[in-house]
């Protein structure tokens, strides 16, 4: 008989509390009246800010930092989130946008996608950046063309990026074409460049160089019809 009192008396307490934990956690002293975002580009995001702040007003207690991190992250603009809450009524959010490599322009539009080829943003949602335009007529060559920049010495020369038939011309920021495909190695472009700058000594000037073909085994040299001979 003691052994059922005892049980019976443990399960009320545990039952006071629970319940008293319950009306703990429903004290508005809990309800988030400040939600901190921090990131780099406000403006490409604004729309997942505002639905953030809509978690003012709720109970912090009741938040699950786990499903809001996981819903985050199906954001193809986020990279990475951390997401803090600060007792008892504010919740802080550091996001990490992915970073900007290259404008991508098809059908008329200029897209922002990133190192891995993947578009996640428009160029007037954001703050204007020095990079490359790529210009593409189907998405499957973002990828190609990337791969062709990140065989460039300096990223920030490229001026852009576009398809003709059999090959890719990269135009830099110096006025030089390059004609090339995806078979050629980085250190043909390092020459290229090279050979362009010497021009300035030799008997070309740079600006009598239409093109440097690198699709072949020798370097192949165009001059602009009309040019110094």
């Amino acid at each position: 008989m003691k052994k059922i009192f005892k049980i019976l008396f443990i399960g009320i307490v545990c039952i006071y509390v629970y319940n008293s934990y319950i009306d703990f956690k429903k004290k508005e002293i809990f309800d988030i009246v400040e939600v901190n975002v921090n990131v780099q580009n406000e403006k490409l995001v604004t729309d997942l800010i505002k639905s953030l702040k809509e978690l003012e007003g709720r109970n912090i207690l009741n938040i699950d930092k786990n499903e809001i991190k996981n819903e985050l992250l199906k954001d193809i603009r986020v990279k990475s989130v951390i997401i803090e809450k600060k007792m008892p009524d504010t919740l802080y959010f550091e996001i990490e946008e992915k970073r900007p490599y290259a404008y991508v322009e098809y059908k008329n539009n200029i897209y922002i996608s990133d190192k891995a080829g993947e578009i996640y943003g428009n160029m007037r949602e954001s703050q204007k950046y020095n990079m490359p335009l790529i210009r593409i007529t189907d998405p499957k060559e973002i990828k190609d063309y990337i791969e062709i920049t990140k065989k460039i010495k300096n990223i920030e020369s490229i001026s852009q990026i576009y398809g003709i038939k059999n090959g890719i011309v990269v135009t830099l920021n110096t006025g030089l074409k390059i004609i090339t495909d995806l078979d050629v190695e980085s250190k043909k472009y390092e020459i290229a460049e090279k050979i362009y700058e010497q021009k300035k000594e030799d008997f070309l000037k740079k600006e009598d160089i239409e093109y440097i073909d690198l699709r072949f085994k020798d370097y192949v040299i165009k001059k602009v019809e009309g040019g110094r001979r």
